[in-house]
């Protein structure tokens, strides 16, 4: 009687908690948990009574919970779970779809021991997402910046001719200008990410939207000799037009970038179901089925040589989907590799 008595004022406790708490004896069954561990566990039948390795097959989760029992005051650990497996198991199995859980383990009485747990996935992610932008930042603009130095200390040389000279300028000019097209989009990105600002809408045309992209285009497709043609219908379309041109603006040049000199890309727009769709596509290089799901993520590059030859930021297209995501429209693309790609922003009418 007075066990259940205890068991009663244990489970109002663990109820009362917003972690997950499992309670465990030495055997590592579950003896309590309240509703939160079977939320985050999703464990198909009753936790009463099962097998904590059965649940979580991690090792080090089992010695943690037994030296725990043999007398360490508590135990902490961060552990990858997906469907059961644990660890690097878990990172296999899940393919970006494991959580991750952050647990303490102390004693609660001889027999008895205690799991919170913290569901840390999104922490994680960011985190890991946060170390790969100051990696990718870094690198990129410490391309630019070493070939800078290394020209600027050349022109030190006072033997040098006045040819070498304008070369060496052209060059660290070249690099600067691409140094602050990374940062310029950068700036831009980190005003797109804060959802506190609000973006002014405006009526304008898909007309005079093409005429704007055509004014900050035309000049690559000259230097390639590409060939931009442009369709419209002068439909009408509210907007953010200063933040479209820009994302429809980055889709050409990243179409020009792509492409074979002298080749075609098609712009064009059209009004389906209460969206405005604005398509441009290419003769370029394509995309592969693999790097299509990652194509979107800041600095990432199908082709590195490439894309830093023509002076790309490794940027516009994470420009481009934050921009859809602030007109409530999506960015989509079909692509064959040697066959081009084609590129749809799509955003409500109103």
């Amino acid at each position: 009687m007075q066990r259940n008595s205890i068991s009663k004022k244990y489970q109002a406790i663990i109820d009362a908690m917003d972690e997950a708490v499992l309670l465990l004896n030495r055997k590592q069954r579950i003896v309590l948990c309240n509703k939160r561990a079977s939320i985050l566990l999703a464990w198909a039948e009753e936790l009463p009574g099962a097998d904590l390795k059965k649940i979580i097959a991690s090792q080090e989760l089992s010695k943690a919970v037994s030296l725990v029992f043999e007398g360490k005051e508590q135990e902490r650990l961060t552990i990858a779970v997906y469907e059961g497996a644990a660890g690097d198991e878990a990172f296999i199995k899940g393919h970006g779809r494991e959580r991750t859980f952050r647990m303490k383990i102390s004693l609660i009485e001889e027999k008895l021991a205690a799991i919170s747990i913290s569901d840390i996935t999104k922490i994680e992610r960011l985190s890991l997402v946060r170390q790969d932008f100051v990696s990718n930042v870094s690198h990129e603009l410490k391309t630019p910046l070493t070939a800078i130095t290394g020209f600027a200390e050349t022109l030190t040389d006072e033997t040098l001719s006045l040819e070498e000279i304008k070369g060496f300028a052209r060059i660290i000019l070249k690099n600067s200008s691409h140094m602050q097209r990374i940062i310029s989009d950068l700036l831009l990105l980190t005003s797109l990410d804060r959802a506190e600002i609000s973006y002014s809408m405006t009526t304008t045309t898909d007309t005079r939207i093409f005429q704007e992209v055509r004014s900050y285009t035309q000049h690559k497709a000259n230097a390639k000799e590409t060939e931009v043609l442009y369709s419209s219908h002068d439909k009408t379309v509210t907007c953010n037009e200063s933040l479209i041109v820009q994302a429809v603006a980055n889709l050409v040049l990243n179409a020009i970038a792509y492409s074979a000199e002298r080749s075609k890309v098609e712009v064009s727009s059209r009004v389906r179901n209460g969206m405005m769709e604005f398509s441009v596509s290419d003769e370029g290089v394509g995309i592969s089925k693999e790097d299509i799901p990652r194509i979107f993520e800041r600095f990432y590059r199908v082709d590195k040589a490439r894309s830093r030859e023509s002076g790309g930021t490794g940027l516009g297209l994470s420009i481009v989907r934050h921009i859809a995501i602030i007109h409530s429209g999506t960015i989509k693309v079909t692509s064959k590799p040697g066959e081009g790609s084609v590129f749809t922003l799509s955003i409500p009418l109103s």
